[in-house]
């Protein structure tokens, strides 16, 4: 635990309460559990082939009418032997993968966690749906993933759909859906490690039946000193390491009555970050329950009902140009969120060689931030509260038709109705007690209709084509429209007047096996996004904006979230998957992603830039060898091009390659050794540069020796 400087304690400044339940009930069963490898591990790496994955439920592995979409499948063969044992850095391997910024969850602020597919306009919300059993993860107030909750170890399948969410998913899936199927275990399983910068993990489950019902139980822990967020040549006594743990828990219960099968989950998450100075860090703690029931049949149907409820606290500060001292400049006490949702999805086959799925869901979220701000002579004196609630409605169809084995032809329709409402900013004078602004903002609603079409073509034994149209939309995230927040000196003011983004999109694929074990792929993709939300920078001198109401400090900026009229996208994206031998396979994968502002009113200097943290290119190199039969070694090679800090363009982030490690050796069927080198050339990758020159930084070399074991 740290503490904060003097002079803020001496204020009576407020600082996050850690609690320990979850640690210790975390701890407690990861140490009770066995280490270990999955059993009959299979060492090759490499994404599934679509046709091998079965599917458990109408929202899980690959329906027909998923095929011409081009989904990415990453199994067992994938996850296992990931030099990075964090399911956020191992996704990396994709191109397109990204946060919103080079760091991932190891090190990077919740805040900036938001997935982003195919460099489609990244953002701290992201433009990803993503599903965990069927249930949707992203944070409820701020549209982030909190990927610490999610190891590699616990994780079974991961599917990735690019491209806009009609049918199903709907809302938040603009760039596409990533759908993560966690492991059910038979017996013991365990997974340990320990490594550089006093980081430790571990992962414990136990599960089987128990009369009519399958038991599983499910702890993760993560801790880590942490590594330092700010490039050498600029770091301060200020500067500390950036260090994090995070705890998590999920129990589930199924019961099988007849052609039903039945799951229930609950699931407890504690997080503690710093973030690089005495004063700055973030806490989370989240409770969260699921009921899933999937009915197989001549007519076979799934239904997911929901609750999520989290509470998220940070704190911010300025830092002076000598990096000598910090200033407390706010703190977010509490940011209570919930979440509440429902699935019905039913699927049949109306007539010989077609499938229909019809379905609605439904989701209503509630949060606000609650902060001090306005530090001055050793006291904060404005209090402010901003939130609202937000609810989204769909009804959905997805049909497939396979008139021939080899052609599936495809096309999906969804009707959504959105409303956000009780929104407000108030702020008091903590020194009287004086309301000094109370905004009530009107409720806005809307509808949206969007569909999507593909086609999938396997025209010879070597080749196959595939073709898709879609269009898509994300409603803002409460954070987005409410909050304000600042970096530094560096502040970003809300936006509640902000509309739906949309998305409109095609892409066409190939496929060539020119012989056995070898695979090439290859997409072209054009996207257009309207209304695309940014930070867009109001000012960068010192005083007060008369606009927005905010004073900009010496050194600082002003921007604010607002809707670029049209961000295009177009890019290619090529992989090839090549089984040499039995015991050594390559894997190459490359993104070109061209994103460009066209329209951006009122800023047209924005216009014909590319959009910040949005690298043109990015590729990825694999191999993985079994020269013995206990014995994978895996090599991963990634590569990321120039990219820019935001969409002015003024400020470059450096280009990088970085090489991630994997070996491994069975000790028995059942117990398995391994060790992981990350940034194994010790590369300093750039993550951030702010409008001072501060450069930030992400981790160094990092490694691992650890064990899994499975009885």
């Amino acid at each position: 635990m740290r503490t904060p400087p003097p002079s803020p304690a001496a204020a009576g400044i407020r600082q996050p309460v850690r609690g320990r339940g979850l640690l210790l009930l975390g701890t407690a069963l990861v140490a009770a559990l066995p280490v270990a490898s999955p059993a009959g591990a299979q060492t090759t790496a490499g994404s599934q082939r679509t046709e091998e994955v079965v599917v458990i439920g109408r929202r899980s592995g690959v329906p027909a009418y998923e095929r011409a979409y081009g989904p990415t499948v990453l199994g067992p063969e994938f996850l296992d032997t990931a030099p990075e044992r964090r399911l956020d850095e191992a996704l990396r391997a994709v191109p397109g993968f990204s946060l919103f910024r080079r760091s991932g969850s190891r090190t990077a602020n919740p805040t900036t966690q938001g997935v982003s597919l195919r460099g489609l306009g990244p953002n701290g919300a992201g433009r990803t749906l993503v599903l965990v059993d069927g249930v949707p993860v992203n944070d409820p107030f701020g549209g982030w993933v909190y990927w610490a909750r999610l190891p590699t170890a616990s994780t079974e399948r991961v599917v990735i759909t690019r491209g806009g969410g009609a049918g199903p998913w709907g809302n938040a899936a603009l760039a596409g859906t990533i759908r993560i199927e966690t492991r059910a275990t038979d017996g013991l399983y365990g997974e340990v490690a320990g490594g550089s910068d006093g980081t430790f993990q571990g992962l414990g489950s136990v599960g089987g039946k128990a009369g009519p019902f399958r038991l599983g139980l499910t702890a993760s822990a993560f801790q880590t000193d942490g590594v330092p967020l700010v490039r050498k040549d600029r770091r301060g006594p200020i500067d500390i390491d950036a260090d994090a743990e995070a705890y998590n828990i999920d129990g589930t219960a199924s019961l099988e009555l007849g052609t039903v099968t039945a799951t229930a989950k609950l699931s407890g998450f504690r997080e503690h970050r710093g973030n690089g100075t005495p004063y700055t860090e973030n806490a989370t703690e989240a409770l969260e329950g699921s009921l899933r029931l999937v009915g197989q049949g001549a007519v076979s149907w799934e239904a997911v009902v929901y609750a999520r409820d989290w509470t998220f606290d940070s704190t911010f500060s300025g830092v002076n140009a000598t990096r000598t001292g910090e200033t407390p400049s706010l703190d977010q006490y509490e940011v209570p969120a919930t979440a509440y949702g429902a699935v019905f999805q039913v699927g049949f086959k109306p007539f010989p060689d077609h499938e229909t799925d019809v379905g609605a869901d439904i989701r209503l979220t509630d949060g606000e931030t609650r902060e001090f701000f306005t530090f001055t002579n050793g006291a904060y004196r404005r209090d402010r509260a901003a939130g609202g609630e937000q609810e989204v409605a769909g009804l959905f169809v997805e049909h497939a038709w396979t008139p021939a084995p080899t052609l599936t032809v495809t096309g999906g329709l969804r009707f959504d109705w959105w409303e956000n409402d009780d929104g407000i900013r108030r702020e008091v004078n903590l020194d009287n007690g004086a309301v000094v602004r109370n905004d009530r903002f009107e409720t806005k609603s809307g509808r949206v209709l969007n569909g999507r079409a593909g086609v999938d073509w396997q025209a010879t034994e070597q080749v196959g084509l595939r073709a898709a149209f879609y269009t898509g939309f994300r409603l803002p995230t409460l954070n987005e429209l409410y909050r304000p927040f600042r970096v530094g000196n560096d502040i970003t003011e809300a936006n509640p007047n902000l509309g739906p983004e949309r998305l409109t999109g095609g892409e066409a694929g190939v496929r060539f096996s020119p012989v056995p074990g070898l695979e090439l792929s290859a997409t072209y993709f054009h996207a257009r996004l309207e209304n695309a939300v940014d930070n867009v920078v109001l000012q960068e001198t010192p005083g007060l904006n008369a606009a927005t109401g905010v004073f900009v400090p010496a050194g600082g900026s002003l921007a604010q979230r607002r809707g670029l009229d049209r961000v295009v996208a177009n890019g290619i994206e090529a992989e090839l998957d090549w089984a040499a031998r039995d015991d050594l396979r390559f894997r190459l994968s490359y993104l070109y992603s061209d994103s460009e502002i066209e329209r951006a009113q009122g800023f047209a200097a924005l216009e014909g830039n590319r959009l910040g943290q949005a690298p043109k290119h990015q590729g990825t190199a694999e191999a993985e060898w079994q020269p013995l039969d206990p014995l994978v070694l895996r090599l991963q090679v990634r590569a990321v091009g120039e990219s820019f800090e935001d969409s002015r363009n003024t400020r470059t982030l450096a280009p990088y390659v970085t090489g991630d490690a994997y070996v491994g050796y069975d000790i028995t069927d059942a117990v398995h050794l391994f060790a992981t080198v990350e940034n194994l050339t010790d590369r300093t990758i750039e993550t951030g540069k702010r409008t001072d020159g501060l450069v930030n930084i992400g981790p160094g070399r990092q490694w691992l020796l650890g064990a899994k074991a499975r009885f």
